[in-house]
Formats: C-alpha cells, structure tokens, sequence
C-alpha cells in the first residue's frame, strides 16, 4: 500500500470515459478527437511534448460540459453562444488549481475560438493558440461530419470531406490546419482506427511517447476537481463527496493509519460517485419513490465507479473501495452482492461515511436527519448485518 505512480494518458482516458457515458452525452466523441488531433499534430511535426498536450487537452476538452451543464445537450451547448463560453470557462475553472495542466486549461479555455475572430473570446487569426486550432477543427469535426456518417460506415470521401473543409477555411478554421488535416484522411488507416470496435487499441497506439507519471498529490489534486464536477450535478448533492472526504480522512487517522493511506482513501472517497455521471438527472432529483427500473439505473453508479477506475494501472485498490461503496456484509448490497467475506476494512470506512453524510443531508424525498438521528439508522443496519457494528462504534466517535 505504497506510493502512487500513475501514468496520466491513463488516467485522462478514464475520466474522458467517464464524461462520455454520461447522460446527454456522445460516447467517444472526446476519445475520437483525441486521436484526430493528435493525427494532425503528427503531421504537422509538432514535437512530443505539444502533440502530447494537445492530445491530453483533446480528451478532456469537454470537461466543463459536466456538473451543472450536464443538462444541456452536446448540440446545445455547441450552438448557443452562452453555453459555449460558459463551458469552456468551467473547464478552465475545474482545472486551474492543477499546476500541471497549465497549457492544458489554457487549450481547454479557447477551443471553441474561430480564425475570423468570431469565438466565445474574441481571440482572431494567430492570437489563436495553435493547439486550440487542432483541438477545434478535430471537435467539430466528430460531431458534424463522422458522427453523421452512418454507423460503421467510416470510408474516406474526400470529396466530401473537401467540401466539408471549404466551408470552413479561413472561417472557422485556418486554411493551413485544413490542409493537413485533408491529407491526415487520405490515410485508410486514419478511417481504420476511428472505428468503434478499434479505437482503444488505436489510442493506446498513439498515446504520447513521452509518458507523463503523476503521484499521490497531484491525483488527490484531480480527485477533488472530479468532486467538484460530481456533487454539481444535482443541488440534493452539493458538497456530498467533500462531506464524505473529510469524515474519511479523520475517520482513517483515527483508525491509525498511515498518512499514504489516509490520501488513498481520501482520493476513493472523493471518486466513490463519478458513476453517478451517468444518472438522469431526473433521476437523481425525483421526489417520490423510484420504481425498479429508475432503482436498477441508480445502483449502476457503483458499477461504472469502479469500472472506470479499473481502467487505470496503479488504482486497484482505490477502484475497490470507492465501488463497494453500496456492498452490506449480508450480501444485500449492490451492485455485486459482495459479503463480510469479500469486503474490506477500508470499503466499510467509505460506506459508512456515506451513508452517514447521506442521511444528515437534504433529499427530494425527505428532510435531513440530525447525527444522532442518523447514527440511530445506522444501528439498525448494524443489527441487520448489513455494516461492521465494532466499526460503528469507532465512527460514532468521530463525527459526534
């Protein structure tokens, strides 16, 4: 249970992941202009360290499309003039407090800019950053040529493409850009690679040669910019992960553990709900009881947390805690049914800690509990099996 080393193409695949299975969302649109901008930058020669931060820049351009704008639809939010500035300058905000991804929010702040000055910033020509460019001819066109396509259907027309392209030349685009992006798809294998069944093995192909390794610190960093962009998503949630961060992290140190396990556990915490991206929001904030169809897609959360952590080498145990998070010792619990004998210690400290934060808050269909009041729930449940009851006593020490 040591330090942490994560590789960062990694770990931005995954959160792209976990942006584009989310409701009013399109599935790989961040991971396919990804891989079209990082083609360009290769044609264009770019050195590894630019073509790497247009391609880290490109999986997570839409990261401000997520949170309180989840609502909005991708076409909303590309044609309403408002809604694209305001979430390029979410974006920005969620990523400005990380030192390490300062040209990344940069790019991610412009990449709706236009050549003839007419972007959300005003910016014009070449005040235009050149991976803006890249990023914004790859964005537009995923979704307003390839995904119109028919499915499965990627075949290189291009005169299609030409036409497509001379719309936008020195518009929307600069020419240059346009040009090398043209002979980027005469390549079959451009087309090849940007198919569904093989865009994974394509991206892990192209990932930046120069790997970027991130630690502890730097991914507590990110977990609490994922936070923030979960508990947004709905007002019944505002500051439920931060709750639930705090109560782990003294809960942990009170329990006696060492500080690296305490920031992992923190970090589980902070991540246990980024399934919930896929929620409808009504969904989330429906006053009355949920039917069994509305509760099966609730208990889906706890799945995609951990598939979506799963997904990155060196989070294991991390994915572990923060998707157990529903799992009860009796085996009642979801989305697994996992029992005493397969949960551990520390998927108990974040279930309980949510659950408690959980009650004491305010919800569609009932008003908050006072911790005692919440406490006493807890019992019950400790009564039935469903959670440790000596681990409970430990708790009550620690948020009365």
């Amino acid at each position: 249970m040591g330090n942490l080393n994560i590789k960062l193409s990694q770990l931005l695949n995954s959160l792209s992941f976990s942006l584009e299975v989310a409701e009013n969302r399109y599935y790989n649109h961040s991971r396919r202009t990804a891989y079209i901008a990082y083609c360009i930058a290769e044609e264009m020669e770019l050195n590894d360290e630019e073509a790497a931060d247009i391609y880290y820049a490109a999986l997570i351009h839409d990261i401000g499309m997520a949170g309180y704008l989840s609502k909005y639809s991708v076409d909303q939010i590309h044609f309403e003039e408002e809604l694209k500035r305001e979430h390029c300058y979410y974006g920005y905000k969620i990523l400005d407090k990380l030192s390490f991804m300062g040209k990344i929010k940069e790019y991610i702040l412009h990449h709706h800019e236009e050549w003839q000055g007419t972007g959300p910033y005003g910016l014009k020509g070449e005040e235009i950053p050149l991976a803006c460019q890249i990023i914004s001819l790859a964005d537009y066109f995923e979704l307003f040529f390839l995904r119109k396509m028919e499915d499965d259907t990627y075949i290189a027309n291009l005169d299609h493409i030409d036409k497509w392209l001379g719309k936008h030349k020195d518009k929307r685009f600069k020419k240059e850009v346009c040009e090398i992006f043209y002979e980027v798809a005469k390549k079959e294998k451009f087309w090849f690679d940007l198919r569904p069944t093989n865009l994974d093995q394509a991206l892990q192909m192209v990932e930046p040669r120069k790997g970027i390794y991130i630690g502890i610190k730097d991914l507590h960093k990110i977990s609490e910019a994922f936070a923030l962009l979960i508990d947004a998503k709905s007002k019944f949630t505002y500051e439920h992960t931060k709750g639930i961060s705090n109560i782990v992290g003294n809960f942990a140190t009170y329990l006696g553990y060492n500080p690296i396990m305490v920031e992992k556990l923190v970090i589980a915490s902070n991540l246990h709900d980024i399934g919930k991206f896929v929620i409808p929001l009504e969904i989330l904030e429906k006053p009355g009881k949920l039917n069994d169809q509305e509760f099966q897609i609730i208990k889906s959360h706890a799945y995609y947390t951990k598939l979506i952590l799963k997904y990155v080498k060196g989070l294991e145990d991390i994915a572990e805690w923060a998707g157990n998070h529903h799992e009860k010792l009796n085996g009642t619990g979801y989305p697994e049914k996992l029992d005493w004998q397969s949960i551990k210690k520390e998927d108990q400290i974040i279930a309980l800690a949510d659950i408690y934060q959980a009650l004491t808050e305010e919800r569609p269909y009932r008003a908050k509990m006072s911790p005692k009041e919440a406490l006493l729930i807890m019992e019950g449940m400790a009564d039935r099996g469903e959670i440790c009851k000596d681990l409970l006593s430990h708790f009550r020490q620690v948020v009365l």
